[in-house]
C-alpha cells in the first residue's frame, strides 16, 4: 500500500503560507476530535424522542435538541465521509 502522508516543510524557502496551511490541518483535526466527543455524548443522553437531557447539559434551548444533534452528526459523517453535505456550514451560521 503506498503511503498517502503529504509533509508540510515550513523550512522551504518562499513557504510563506505553510503555516497556515498547517493550522487550518490541525484545527480541523480538532474540530472533527471535539464533534465526535459532543456526537458520543449526545448519543448516550437520548432515545430518539426524549431530548431534555441533550439540551440540559449542552444549553441548548427547549425543543432544539434533535434539531442540534442532527447538525452535529451531519457535520461529523461529513468529516468521516459517510455524509456528502454542507451542515458544517450551516453548524456554524446557525448555533452560537
Amino acid at each position: 500500500m503506498a503511503r498517502s502522508f503529504i509533509k508540510i516543510d515550513t523550512a522551504i524557502a518562499g513557504a510563506t503560507h505553510a503555516g497556515l496551511l498547517r493550522s487550518y490541518v490541525q484545527q480541523q483535526r480538532a474540530a472533527y476530535e471535539i464533534g465526535a466527543r459532543i456526537l458520543a455524548i449526545m448519543g448516550n443522553n437520548n432515545d430518539g424522542t426524549v431530548w431534555t437531557d441533550v439540551e440540559t447539559l449542552f444549553g441548548i434551548p427547549s425543543g432544539k435538541g434533535q434539531a442540534v444533534f442532527d447538525l452535529v452528526n451531519g457535520s461529523v459523517g461529513a468529516m468521516q465521509g459517510t455524509f456528502q453535505n454542507s451542515i458544517g456550514k450551516t453548524l456554524g451560521e446557525s448555533i452560537g
